[in-house]
Formats: structure tokens, sequence, C-alpha cells
């Protein structure tokens, strides 16, 4: 019985920490890619308009879904960014999540805005994997 015991929290630990490894990568890939479009974009592109789906204070997996949601309706519909953060909606268990936001602005702040809240949830993950040691 001990064994079996042990075997689980070994699996659950293993498992846990590829979940936070994935999690890590994406973050981080799709601030790569914020960055690579704010460098490489027109500035035509960059003043399209978008809604607004993050809050004045924080954020959270589900506005990262809502930025994907967002992205559909623009020119960076098939980018990898896109596609990373519909990724990362699905990995947080965002599958669906609605876009109810009337405020709007620029695509590069909202692209500035994406990085911030990855950055952010980042940092909440490094918090909880220091925290577990």
């Amino acid at each position: 019985m001990r064994t079996l015991v042990l075997l689980v929290l070994t699996i659950v630990a293993v498992t846990g920490s590829r979940r936070n490894k994935a999690e890590e990568f994406l973050l981080m890939e799709i601030m790569d890619n914020v960055d690579q479009i704010l460098q490489q974009s027109s500035a035509s592109n960059l003043s399209q308009f978008v809604k607004d789906v993050f809050p004045a204070a924080g954020c959270s997996e589900k506005h990262l879904c809502q930025a994907a949601m967002v992205m559909t309706n623009t020119h960076l519909n098939h980018c990898m960014l896109h596609r990373r953060l519909f990724a990362y909606a699905n990995y947080s268990g965002h599958h669906h999540c609605a876009v109810s936001a009337s405020e709007e602005h620029k695509m590069g702040v909202f692209l500035t805005k994406i990085k911030e809240c990855c950055q952010e949830q980042y940092s909440k993950l490094m918090r909880q994997k220091r925290n577990r040691k």
C-alpha cells in the first residue's frame, strides 16, 4: 500500500511540473510573439482598433482567452500569437470565453497589454513554484 501511495505521489509531482513547464513555455512564446509583432508591424496595422478586454489592474487566464477571441476579427488572426493565445486558453481550461468589452484601444496598446498580462501570469506561476519548494 505504501508503495502504491508513493507511486501516485510521484506521478502527481511529475505531471504537475510538466504542466507548469508547458504553461511557462506558452507564456514566454506569447511574449516573444508580441515583441516580434510590435517590431515588425507597420504603423497602420498597429493603429487598428480592437476591443479592450483587460481590466485597469490585474488580469487572468480568462483575459488572455478573450484576447484570442478579439484577435479573431483582426489582420493578425492567422499569426502564431493568435494560435498560442488559443493554445494557452485551452490549456488553462478557458475553452469558450465571451467578449463583452465596449471600450476600444489601438492594436499596439492591446498587444502591450497582452504582454503585460503574460508577464503577470508568469510571475504568479514562478511564485507558486517557489512556494512549493
